[in-house]
């Protein structure tokens, strides 16, 4: 039997003579099924596969005619392009607008990532007055007329933040920052009793029915697994469990991806480590993760919390006349419930230098900034307190929180692409001050590192953060990034030769060090195969 939602539906009169527009011009289904929101420098074709996401069209236009929203047939479809769905703009006859989307189920876990995003929705909009589109209808199933899965919301009404936050005058953009603060702690208060992704009790999928698979959040809603594309593993874990099952199932899926061979084709920095080496630095987290978890501050912030998980200018939607008012946030997929401490984090739009310090002080300006810079370091400064002011508790998850006990917990799944130098520092780190930890019952540390060891790393480290600087700025001169993708308006030859030419002055400087075979693997990027 489909899930497809079951509304009754008012169904006047369609017809299949609507146009079809992509940046202002017509397009045909084909197109409309295809990726066309930039190019890919390396890996093409599969990349453009992955995106690739066909439906039903006229059957969609039928559903979409048929709410009681909207109650006139389809006149026009505006393709709005997105990395993980094609984002529909649906004008009726009658002028009534809906959004609807498509997941790109090459990249989207079938099921788990529709159920659970409107799961979110419909939390959010119940339990706090955080502005998000309604649902109006969907399916978590492709065996339905529209072949596909489907979201249709409301569409959400305001501007764009990307439009106006480089105009807004300082102190408005101090109000909406208190705005987006209470925001925040609208989430932040939900209360959820465990860890894991969310679900509605009453539309779950057949292998979520088995006892232990979930826990109730009330009689509505539910946690179950996180659910990745490479790792069939997942948890929904109680927060008295996390140091025993949670925390370390991030280690086992770091190690269940290196044991099955997945590898990333984005550019393996130096000093990468064999699958042994791999293996080890998880298994030393995985034995360290139950310690750290009975340290107050973690303990203190380890309380289960949605957070957005993308908050950049794109998903916020504010007045055009008042745009300190935020009158949407869109682009819930992927949200989980997991620690505070590992929740957190400045949103993009805000995203301070990497000379930033985190706190209440104003810190003391690092000597190459300029005039400009003083500028921006009050910005940052007048975040932070907008922040404070509004009483947002769990930003004090970015100073409370050693940062090498963040990064161990959710950098654990992401060896296989970035090597086991970053996750090997915090390892490294965590040793060296594990006195100054004072963790219950002054428990050792269960591993240690030699003097020789730590030197080795030190150097190795120093490496790495040279190459992921060369590798930043490589990105930055192609308008690129790890998996070869460049915005429309680049030009597409230029940028590729572009990239050739870099490459040959890169593995001409490296090979001057190593043998030029291994100078072509620390390129930024890979070819599939």
């Amino acid at each position: 039997m489909s899930r497809l939602y079951t509304r009754t539906l008012v169904r006047p009169p369609t017809r299949r003579r609507y146009t079809i527009y992509q940046n202002g011009q017509r397009i045909n289904r084909h197109q409309l099924f295809s990726y066309r929101n930039g190019r890919f420098l390396i890996n093409e074709g599969y990349e453009l596969a992955k995106r690739y996401a066909p439906f039903n069209v006229d059957a969609l236009c039928e559903i979409i005619a048929a709410l009681p929203q909207v109650s006139s047939p389809v006149a026009s479809i505006d393709k709005k392009e997105g990395g993980y769905n094609k984002g529909l703009l649906v004008t009726a006859e009658n002028g009534r607008q809906v959004v609807a989307k498509i997941p790109c189920l090459n990249i989207v876990p079938p099921w788990y990532g529709t159920a659970s995003e409107v799961a979110v929705l419909q939390m959010v909009r119940e339990q706090t007055s955080i502005p998000v589109s309604k649902v109006l209808t969907w399916s978590d199933t492709k065996s339905n007329p529209v072949g596909s899965e489907y979201i249709v919301l409301e569409k959400s009404h305001g501007t764009q933040l990307t439009a106006l936050w480089d105009d807004l005058k300082e102190q408005d953009r101090v109000q909406l920052i208190r705005a987006f603060a209470r925001l925040e702690s609208q989430l932040t208060g939900i209360k959820f009793p465990a860890y894991g992704s969310l679900f509605m009790r009453d539309r779950l999928a057949p292998p979520l029915h088995e006892p232990g698979r979930t826990i109730d959040v009330d009689e509505r809603y539910c946690l179950g697994p996180m659910y990745h594309g490479s790792w069939p593993g997942g948890y929904a874990a109680n927060p008295e469990e996390y140091a025993q099952y949670a925390g370390p199932s991030f280690a086992q899926q770091g190690i269940w991806q290196i044991e099955h061979f997945k590898t990333s084709y984005g550019g393996r920095g130096p000093h990468f480590g064999t699958p042994a080496e791999h293996v080890e630095v998880l298994r030393m987290a995985v034995q360290v993760m139950p310690l750290l978890a009975t340290l107050p501050a973690i303990e203190h912030h380890s309380t289960p919390v949605l957070c957005h998980p993308d908050f950049h200018p794109g998903n916020i939607f504010v007045a055009a006349e008042d745009p300190t008012r935020i009158t949407g946030v869109i682009d819930w997929q992927f949200t989980a419930i997991l620690p505070r401490f590992t929740q957190v984090q400045w949103p993009l739009f805000l995203n301070p230098p990497e000379e930033y310090q985190t706190g209440m002080g104003r810190p003391e300006l690092p000597p190459h900034f300029d005039d400009q810079d003083v500028e921006k370091d009050e910005e940052y400064s007048s975040t932070g307190a907008a922040l404070l002011k509004s009483h947002l508790e769990s930003y004090l998850a970015l100073t409370e929180t050693d940062v090498a006990i963040r990064q161990l917990f959710t950098s654990c799944p992401y060896t296989y692409r970035d090597g086991i130098v970053p996750l090997r520092d915090c390892l490294v780190r965590l040793y060296q001050e594990w006195p100054r930890l004072n963790v219950p019952g002054d428990r050792p540390c269960p591993y240690s590192f030699s003097r020789v060891e730590i030197d080795r790393h030190e150097r190795q480290m120093a490496d790495y953060r040279d190459w992921l600087n060369l590798r930043k700025y490589t990105f930055e001169l192609l308008q690129s990034n790890e998996g070869g993708w460049v915005p429309p308006q680049v030009d597409f030859a230029a940028a590729q030769s572009k990239m050739q030419l870099l490459y040959r002055r890169f593995v001409r400087s490296k090979a001057k060090e190593m043998p030029e075979r291994e100078a072509r693997k620390l390129w930024f990027f890979r070819e599939r195969g």
